[in-house]
């Protein structure tokens, strides 16, 4: 017998969680109609196509660079109920804080067209959506660079959970290697137990001994 899913909401332990979720939503929807071929990564596009454990705030994406859609989105996000307290607008990028009854999230773009997989985004109900997101493999590269460059322990925890979805190895083991190599101390690996939604929270010695087995 199939075991019924338990619906995001009611897996989420802190309202404010069960809320930026909820919100995350409502802009993910809005920037599919708008950009139907936008690819999310990040740690938003983990914890919601990969089934990741690791809360994230924050919505990345790439889509193309279209000054009057990314002007008609935003009105759509105002329109939706949301302030928008920042939106800086760059010639490859964009960033931006949405703020809907007090809660905040960011959503970041690249411009960069990018060929994503169709894979499942869990909505906060447990309704399973199709979007546009990036392989196992090319996360897995996102979050080396992400990790080396500012030493977060939440990278190292997306690549330790990534890891279980790879497929192709051998275009992972060069990206990892040279992980381990330059690998420098995170100065905030106490937060990773407050971003963990389920289960423990690994330390980071666990998460970089499970690495060097996987590539041994």
């Amino acid at each position: 017998m199939e075991m019924k899913r338990i619906p995001l909401n009611q897996r989420l332990r802190r309202k404010q969680h069960v809320e930026i979720a909820r919100l995350q939503d409502m802009v993910v929807e809005a920037l599919y109609r708008m950009f139907p071929k936008s690819v999310l990564h990040g740690g938003t596009a983990i914890w919601r196509c990969y089934s990741g454990s690791r809360f994230s705030e924050d919505i990345d994406v790439y889509i193309e660079k279209n000054t009057g859609k990314i002007e008609e989105l935003f009105g759509e996000f105002e329109a939706m109920g949301f302030s928008i307290t920042k939106k800086r607008v760059k010639e490859n990028s964009l960033y931006s804080k949405l703020v809907f009854n007090g809660i905040e999230i960011r959503f970041e773009a690249v411009f960069k067209k990018i060929n994503g997989v169709v894979k499942e985004y869990e909505t906060y109900e447990g309704i399973l959506i199709n979007i546009y997101t990036l392989l196992p493999e090319d996360l897995v590269a996102e979050k080396v660079n992400a990790c080396l460059k500012r030493k977060k322990i939440r990278d190292l925890y997306d690549i330790f959970f990534l890891l279980r979805h790879v497929k192709d190895a051998g275009k992972v083991r060069p990206n990892l290697r040279r992980f381990l190599k330059e690998f420098k101390e995170p100065a905030d690996e106490k937060e990773l137990k407050v971003l963990i939604l389920f289960g423990i929270a690994p330390t980071k010695e666990e998460m970089l001994d499970y690495i060097r087995g996987w590539l041994a």
